[in-house]
């Protein structure tokens, strides 16, 4: 089992302490960074993460300028938040380049109001508090974190994904929305609506409470029973994918929760966006019977 979580009270205990402070990162929009957030947090969104000209992920050279800049060391403990899913990719990102004590607030940003606990809002300036504590700490101190890339978290290549046809090595899977899934509805940037034709359905809503509705995890036991409903194999390959390869980044966190080889656990980086703009590449659509409706009067994809 890997230790990816923290809840509010205990990020708050580490706050509090006279140790090192955590490197607290808002994975979300600037605007959205502005509105409120974690005294004292960081911000970044997807772009900054993001290969130029491609939605792919940053090189290690890139990630690595990236994380020096706000103050990561190779020992540093780092806590990602969200609003939504976001948080997952780029745990993901520090885990793909080899740095291991990374966790994600359970709850993200609403779970730290609820506990009644303070936000800021505005430009970031001067604060107060463990907020300056720890900018104090860091003033002047770019980080050392050395960017290492192996077998741990691999990313999948279109080969990969081809190679997964053969069940008995790997099982795919579409953590889209069934919508998605089925092909009646393509989002922004996917050139052909559908999915990959050997993949099997698990979305990403189901490792959450509510169905998605905040960020929080089910609990262990529940993130085992969805694994094991939907047949996830772990002596097996595991290659997932999304759109982007952001929602799938929510099924490796909690396989990997749950102890599943990391060296297993592949993301599909490209996702369907690529695999749509490639006219060579099959796709399966079946709309209204996939997605287990009738089509009321619309003609079925």
């Amino acid at each position: 089992m890997i230790n990816n979580l923290i809840e509010v009270d205990e990020l708050k205990e580490w706050i509090d302490s006279p140790h090192p402070q955590p490197l607290i990162v808002a994975v979300m929009p600037r605007w959205r960074y502005w509105k409120a957030r974690l005294p004292g947090s960081q911000q970044v969104w997807r772009d900054k993460l993001t290969a130029p000209n491609s939605q792919r992920l940053i090189d290690s050279a890139g990630f690595q300028a990236w994380a020096r800049s706000i103050g990561v060391h190779n020992h540093s403990k780092v806590v990602l938040l969200d609003e939504k899913y976001d948080a997952t990719r780029v745990w993901w990102t520090f885990q793909h380049y080899g740095h291991r004590e990374v966790r994600v607030l359970n709850g993200g940003l609403r779970a730290w109001r609820r506990a009644g606990l303070p936000v800021q809002s505005g430009p970031p300036g001067p604060g107060r508090g463990w907020s300056l504590r720890r900018r104090e700490q860091t003033k002047g101190s770019p980080g050392t974190f050395i960017a290492r890339t192996g077998s741990i978290f691999p990313i999948a290549e279109t080969g990969d994904v081809l190679r997964a046809q053969d069940q008995a090595v790997a099982q795919l899977w579409d953590t889209r929305e069934l919508e998605e899934w089925s092909g009646r509805r393509r989002l922004r940037g996917a050139r052909r609506a559908g999915r990959i034709p050997w993949s099997r359905h698990l979305c990403w809503r189901e490792f959450r409470e509510g169905n998605g509705l905040g960020t929080a995890f089910r609990p262990d036991q529940e993130l085992q029973s969805v694994v094991e409903c939907h047949g996830v194999d772990p002596s097996k390959d595991q290659v997932v994918y999304c759109q982007s390869g952001v929602r799938s980044t929510t099924m490796l966190f909690a396989l990997a929760r749950l102890g599943w080889d990391p060296s297993r656990l592949v993301n599909h980086d490209g996702s369907w966006r690529e695999w749509s703009r490639d006219p060579e590449l099959p796709i399966l659509q079946d709309g209204w019977r996939a997605a287990g409706k009738t089509p009321e009067g619309e003609n079925a994809l």
